[in-house]
């Protein structure tokens, strides 16, 4: 049986700082963000196998999707159920000032069964993705699809598709542009990219 094909891309990179937790907030790209997200949709574009785009209803993962959308001419599918982790009350604070807190130091050490003040847990963010998974795989079996989502959640799908604990959620790396390829079958998942880079080179990937 032919394999699901997502890509899954992180976003670009945004304004503000580095290391803040800007979670659901929707926070707009860089100039260098909107410049990774051209050429991942220039590198896209020639795929003719791309039957549909989803995406985060965030605009720095929107937006890539609307454009790769209006390229290519499929259905373009927003859910919020692709958004970063809800951070609740830690959304907007940076890593350092947060570590000041003793619960935020409990939850580093256990991710996927706590949640921040008014969040969600990793195993709640990981559910979500795999939802939209399952909806992917059912609308579209067998046909290439391309997810623009956040670097939290692709770290759960990431981890899922390897089977990888939660709680080794920080190990996987997730740039800015970032490129994962996962191919899901019937009775397996096999992972043919990891955090690649934003201006690889699609078709020869793909011929792979």
């Amino acid at each position: 049986m032919k394999a699901t094909r997502i890509i899954f891309l992180r976003h670009g990179e945004t304004v503000g700082p580095q290391g803040v937790l800007y979670s659901q907030q929707d926070i707009p790209l860089s100039e260098k963000g909107l410049q990774q997200t051209r050429v991942l949709v220039e590198g896209l574009k020639n795929l003719a196998e791309i039957k549909a785009v989803y995406a985060s209803d965030l605009s720095r993962a929107r937006l890539g999707a609307e454009w790769l959308a209006e390229v290519k001419k499929v259905p373009m599918i927003i859910t919020p159920k692709l958004r970063e982790l809800n951070f609740g009350r830690w959304s907007g604070k940076h890593f350092k000032e947060l570590m000041d807190l003793e619960e935020f130091r409990q939850r580093l050490q256990n991710p996927e069964h706590l949640a921040p003040p008014g969040g969600e847990t990793l195993e709640e963010l990981q559910s979500r993705a795999l939802e939209i998974i399952d909806e992917i795989c059912t609308k579209f079996g067998g046909e290439m699809v391309v997810v623009f989502t956040h670097g939290g959640l692709l770290r759960t799908v990431v981890a899922h598709a390897l089977d990888i604990p939660l709680r080794k959620f920080f190990s996987l790396q997730q740039d800015f542009g970032a490129v994962n390829l996962i191919d899901y079958y019937k009775d397996a998942t096999v992972v043919k990219l990891v955090n690649g880079p934003f201006d690889l080179n699609f078709e020869t990937l793909l011929s792979r």
